[in-house]
């Protein structure tokens, strides 16, 4: 998913518009709707005003391979999304070795 992606379904998940959010950011409706569409080189300093806005830290907003979904929206809500994070990657990296092994028995 996109960077894009995530920023327009993060918003989705508050159930805002997009002026709402680009009000709240400072910026144009406009200029708000060019991060959902075209998100190029976006300055990290419009990126933490995103994430302040929808109450949201900058490494989930950045961690294209957790899905933006109701489980993980409600989940990074509540605790320390570093901590998480890093339980999710060795969780990953631990399914991986698994299915690695599975596939050499299956051989």
């Amino acid at each position: 998913m996109s960077l894009s992606e995530r920023i327009r379904k993060i918003r989705e998940y508050r159930g805002l518009k997009q002026v709402a959010v680009a009000s709240e950011m400072h910026i144009t409706q406009q200029a708000y709707s060019w991060l959902e569409t075209k998100s190029g080189n976006i300055k990290v300093e419009t990126l933490k005003r995103f994430c302040d806005v929808m109450k949201v830290d900058l490494p989930f907003l950045m961690a294209t391979d957790i899905p933006v979904n109701n489980e993980n929206m409600e989940m990074f809500e509540k605790v320390n999304y570093s901590v998480v994070f890093e339980e999710y990657k060795k969780l990953k990296n631990k399914i991986e070795t698994y299915e690695e092994l599975i596939l050499r028995k299956a051989v």
